[in-house]
């Protein structure tokens, strides 16, 4: 970032910190201010998604079930909430 003050610039959304954790961006700032970090990171919230289930299916057909499990990185979908069918 060219800005006066700034040394860098991280785009971090609030969803991608609540599910992931601060740790992330609390090593990009030391690593771009050279200061020492003072506090803990936080965890993430993305267990708890994964255990919450918190989507709800509709009827959908086999054939697209099917396509959706073999072609869908279901390890990136249930950290929103999604989950494989069987």
């Amino acid at each position: 970032a060219n800005f006066p003050g700034t040394r860098a610039f991280f785009s971090h959304r609030f969803e991608d910190l609540n599910v992931n954790g601060t740790a992330k961006l609390l090593q990009d700032i030391k690593q771009a201010t050279g200061l020492k970090v003072k506090c803990n990171a936080t965890f993430g919230k993305a267990r708890r998604l994964v255990e919450k289930r918190i989507t709800k299916h509709g009827e959908l057909p086999d054939d697209y079930i099917q396509w959706m499990n073999q072609y869908v990185d279901w390890e990136v979908e249930s950290r929103i909430g999604y989950y494989r069918r069987e």
